[in-house]
């Protein structure tokens, strides 16, 4: 009789497994995406500053093999940072992602080109990458792509976990030597309404230069959001006790379903090296102020009134205050 049962019990769920690899249909799209704006300056070094411009554009092509394969290629087309502001006109190509993906239950993995989870989180909770990045990618203490392999495991609907071994140069470098960077986060979702994430990254060529990022954040249903981060990079550039600290706290309000205010701001300062008597990377120290209110007339179209504004700690550079008009379309 047991025979029986576990014969009939095997016969079923291979029926089932091969049922449902008849039902799925492997399948593909297409899809962009575009960041533009229009800026004015109105106070400091920024005044004689207005401009439309185009900052960049997604396009890419995203296929599902199976239910447990997916692949994605996504080129970054815009001006790369190191660009002097005459040269902004000009555009060129990079492979954001192309990466291969698997999934089983609760295991991720994925390989290639991929789209890091240091900070996606964060991306995700702030909802307005199209006008400014978060502190992390703002100010190159990470990237938001690299070529790796990532391993990503779901414990529960409240905790999950991950592992990186990638590049470290990011996605519009190559790197040749065999130096990599090593992440290892964790994100979870307790107590209720709070979301939370840690993640400590370390690359090491003769000392380690490391980066710990702490994050967390508050919802009230889904009516308002403030979310806070904590960034510490220690031996930058792979020299010793050069350190870099960041904070970023930023928040939301719904007004309705279309009208969205909000809120941003920013300190990066980095420490005094003995025998100095000023910060060691001052000209980039500062703060930021970004505030504004966002409409979304449907769902793929963004649009944000703000204002944003930079002030350097240095005494010898000036700041300057901005008011933008942000635009993102996906298609």
């Amino acid at each position: 009789m047991k025979t029986k049962f576990l014969i009939a019990f095997f016969l079923f769920f291979t029926f089932q497994a091969f049922s449902q690899e008849d039902e799925f249909e492997p399948s593909g799209k297409p899809f962009a995406r575009i960041f533009a704006n229009f800026h004015q300056g109105i106070t400091g070094s920024a005044t004689d500053q207005a401009a439309f411009e185009l900052v960049r554009g997604y396009l890419g092509y995203e296929y599902s093999f199976s239910p447990e394969f997916y692949a994605k290629i996504n080129l970054d087309v815009g001006s790369p940072d190191d660009l002097s502001p005459l040269s902004k006109i000009r555009r060129y190509a990079y492979f954001k992602n192309a990466y291969l993906r698997y999934t089983n239950a609760d295991l991720q993995i994925e390989f290639g080109l991929i789209g890091l989870k240091q900070f996606k989180l964060q991306e995700t909770i702030w909802e307005r990458r199209y006008l400014m990045k978060t502190i992390v990618d703002e100010h190159r203490l990470g990237s938001s792509a690299d070529l790796g392999v990532n391993f990503h495991y779901k414990f529960s609907p409240k905790i999950d976990a991950d592992f990186t071994m990638m590049n470290g140069e990011g996605y519009s470098s190559l790197q040749m030597d065999d130096v990599f960077k090593y992440s290892l986060g964790t994100t979870f979702r307790v107590p209720r309404n709070f979301t939370s994430r840690v993640v400590f990254d370390i690359m090491h060529d003769e000392i380690s230069e490391t980066t710990l990022t702490i994050f967390t954040s508050y919802d009230f249903r889904k009516k308002w959001n403030i979310a806070g981060e904590f960034v510490l990079r220690q031996n930058d550039g792979w020299k010793a006790n050069r350190d870099i600290y960041a904070w970023s706290f930023y928040g939301k309000y719904n007004l309705t379903d279309k009208y969205q205010l909000f809120a941003r701001y920013d300190k990066i300062e980095s420490n005094i090296l003995e025998g100095e008597t000023l910060p060691w990377r001052l000209a980039d120290d500062g703060t930021a102020l970004v505030a504004g209110i966002q409409f979304k007339p449907i769902n793929n179209i963004k649009m944000a009134l703000n204002y944003h504004d930079w002030y350097p700690w240095a005494a010898n550079m000036e700041g300057g205050g901005f008011i933008f008009l942000d635009l993102e379309v996906k298609m």
